[in-house]
């Protein structure tokens, strides 16, 4: 019983890490209805600033975490300038939108091999909490702890963002009709910019608490995590804040499941399953959202 609720523990913290990668690449999703799989490779950016400035600064992880979080959001904005906006006024943007955005994630990718000598790197050990609390057999990390508080602050703030703020309703008028919220005076630009800024720093932050746990830093890391980000999303809900919570947390604990019950070699293989059964028994979700709102 105890191994099983060590990993209970485990899934679940891994999971919360899923739900802010899933987050942001959902909110953009939902808002602009783009698939933005360069989000994997800005995700991968956000490990490698933190590196750079725990590494070479000797920043205490705090302070880089949010340092990181600023810059993937500034990278991710540079993403959508450069690779999606010109588009979003062909007739078939979408489409166009992915393959750019997949162009740029070609490139992001092979910019970070390079940066870090296509070689993997590791976190000093300063850099690392290594405090563990042991509670009746089960062992709770400081670092599964600050996921955890991570992932609900995030999840409480775009809840708040989106239903009470007047920037959370230009969201929803942006995804419901682009014209219409321009003829009506929202700043078109500036929203799909704030959203990929609010993106890009969730896959920062997520990157550097996967960088933390793991101890990993590499050119392509957020490619492996791409299949599990696109399950989380199908599992939970397009578009549905919520929806990523609870998806994020199941396949989190299908992957640590398979990982210490069969092997971690048919992790993948069995989130990509559940990925394919969801498809076709629920292909809405947990959580019916229609493609043209934002749901917290």
């Amino acid at each position: 019983m105890d191994f099983f609720l060590q990993q209970t523990i485990n899934g679940i913290a891994i999971g919360s890490v899923y739900v802010l990668f899933a987050l942001g690449f959902s909110l953009v999703i939902a808002s602009l209805r783009v698939f933005h799989v360069a989000h994997a490779a800005v995700f991968t950016w956000g490990a490698i600033f933190n590196w750079h400035l725990v590494e070479g600064r000797g920043w205490p992880l705090a302070v880089s975490l949010a340092v990181a979080a600023l810059l993937t959001g500034a990278l991710n904005v540079l993403c959508y300038l450069a690779l999606i906006r010109h588009l979003e006024d062909r007739p078939n943007k979408e489409f166009a939108a992915f393959i750019s955005s997949l162009g740029g994630m070609i490139v992001l990718t092979e910019l970070a091999s390079r940066d870090l000598d296509r070689s993997t790197v590791g976190l000093p050990a300063r850099a690392v909490p290594r405090q563990v609390w042991d509670i009746g057999g089960v062992r709770i990390s400081i670092v599964q702890l600050m996921m955890l508080v991570v992932a609900a602050l995030a999840f409480a703030l775009l809840h708040w963002l989106i239903q009470t703020t007047r920037f959370g309703r230009q969201i929803q008028a942006v995804a419901y009709d682009r014209e219409t919220a321009r003829m009506l005076g929202v700043n078109v630009l500036g929203v799909n910019a704030l959203v990929f800024f609010l993106s890009g720093a969730l896959a920062g932050v997520s990157a550097v608490l996967v960088s933390v746990s793991f101890n990993v830093v590499s050119g392509s890391l957020g490619d492996s995590y791409l299949v599990i980000v696109i399950a989380v999303m199908v599992v939970g809900g397009f578009g549905h804040v919520a929806g990523n919570f609870a998806g994020g947390f199941i396949v989190g604990l299908v992957s640590v499941y398979t990982s210490a019950y069969i092997t971690s070699a048919y992790r993948e293989v069995v989130i990509y399953s559940l990925l394919l059964l969801f498809l076709v028994v629920r292909p809405t979700g947990l959580f019916r959202t229609s493609p043209l709102q934002v749901k917290a």
